[in-house]
C-alpha cells in the first residue's frame, strides 16, 4: 500500500497521481456499461494527468479526488471524489465509479464509498454529503442508500444522452446518519468473517 488515507478489509483510497492517467483513461474508454457514458470526448491519459494536476494546485481545494486500490497487488480499480467542497458550510457531492468490470458486485464499491464517508467526516469534519445519480443506474441509488443516504430529490431533465434527457436522482447524508450506517456496516463485516 502507497499513499493509504484510509484503509479497509480489501482496498484503500489514497490521493489520486498523474500517473493514475493512462489507467483511468484506459477504463472510461472500455466502460461496459452504457448509461454511464454522456457521450462526451473520451479524456486521453494526457487530460487525466492536467485534471489531477490542475486540483492539487486548488487552495483550498474545492474538490478531492481518490484512487481505489485493491490491497493485494496495489491494483488501481476506481476513483473516488468530493466535489464542490464548501469550506464553510462543510458539505461537499461526492462521485464514485469502480472502473474495473471484475471489481463490481463484489461489494468493493460500497467498502470504498465507506471509506470515502469516512474520509470525508472523519478527516475533513465535513457536516452533509449529497450525490447524484442518472436515473437508469438503479445500482448506483441503491448503493448510495446501503450507505445511509436518503432521497432527497428529483432534478428533471438534467443530463442529455442521444437526444433524450435523462432525470437526476438526489440523495443527501448526514453525519450522523452516516455514523449508524457505518455501524452497521462494520457489524456485516463482522459477520462475514465469522462465517
Amino acid at each position: 500500500m502507497r499513499n493509504a488515507l484510509v484503509v479497509g478489509p480489501r482496498l484503500y483510497l489514497r490521493p489520486s497521481e498523474k500517473e493514475d492517467g493512462g489507467d483511468l483513461a484506459r477504463f472510461q474508454a472500455t466502460e461496459p456499461e452504457t448509461f454511464m457514458e454522456r457521450g462526451r470526448v473520451p479524456f486521453s491519459p494526457l487530460a487525466f494527468d492536467a485534471l489531477i494536476d490542475d486540483i492539487f494546485k486548488q487552495q483550498p481545494p474545492s474538490e478531492v479526488w481518490l484512487t481505489a486500490c485493491a490491497k493485494a497487488g496495489d491494483a488501481l480499480i476506481g476513483a473516488f471524489q468530493l466535489f464542490d467542497i464548501d469550506w464553510i458550510n462543510r458539505t461537499a457531492e461526492t462521485g464514485a465509479w469502480i472502473y474495473d468490470p471484475a471489481y463490481r458486485g463484489q461489494g468493493y464499491g460500497t467498502e470504498a464509498k465507506h471509506l470515502l464517508l469516512e474520509y470525508a467526516f472523519d478527516h475533513l469534519q465535513l457536516h452533509a454529503l449529497n450525490s447524484y445519480v442518472w436515473e437508469p443506474n438503479v445500482r448506483s441509488a441503491s448503493a448510495v442508500q446501503k450507505q445511509g443516504y436518503r432521497p432527497a430529490g428529483r432534478l428533471k431533465w438534467e443530463d442529455v444522452k442521444h437526444g433524450v434527457h435523462r432525470d437526476a436522482l438526489l440523495f443527501d447524508l448526514l453525519r450522523d446518519e452516516w455514523v449508524v450506517a457505518r455501524d452497521a456496516w462494520r457489524v456485516s463485516l463482522a459477520a462475514r468473517e465469522q462465517t
